[in-house]
């Protein structure tokens, strides 16, 4: 995300219905400023980050996506977070569906994470839309997470 993206950021970061799942909940304007300078640090540091999804139509933000290092791990996570106004259009899915390939072609990673809430049904169907498995139950972000995991597809020659 740019500095700029912070008002449309914080539609996101800010709705307590969006960041029921997350740890940190429902921020304020600061702490959505904090969260994308963050992404682009991350974006910078790393290079890799998750990236806002914007609406070809509006231009403006509706949502997030991307890969990011799991807290105190070795280990990479794709991560996706939307408004309410744009959940169930297939956005999540279809930039996901990016990101997994960015991630296992230009990145060159091995194998790829997702943490979700048990609670979670529309991010359990995304992961399974992807072809991701369940693997365990895992403690992260101070609470236990489902870990589904995906590897890249062999080319089809």
């Amino acid at each position: 995300m740019l500095p700029g993206d912070a008002a449309d950021a914080l539609e996101i970061f800010g709705d307590p219905q969006a960041m029921r799942f997350l740890s940190m909940g429902a921020v304020d304007a600061q702490g959505s400023v904090r969260m994308v300078e963050r992404m682009i640090e991350q974006n910078e540091q790393d290079g890799f980050a998750v990236w806002p999804v914007v609406s070809k139509e509006t231009s403006h933000v509706i949502g997030e996506s991307g890969i990011t290092y799991i807290p105190g791990s070795k280990d990479v996570q794709i991560a996706w977070l939307y408004k309410p106004a744009a959940w169930g259009c297939g956005y999540a899915t279809e930039a996901a569906r990016a990101v997994l390939h960015y991630a296992f072609e230009a990145v060159g990673l091995e194998r790829i994470y997702a943490l979700i809430d048990r609670e979670n049904a529309a991010s359990i169907a995304v992961a399974n839309r992807l072809g991701m498995s369940f693997d365990r139950i895992v403690r992260a972000y101070k609470r236990d997470l489902m870990r589904y995991v995906i590897t890249p597809t062999p080319a089809s020659g």
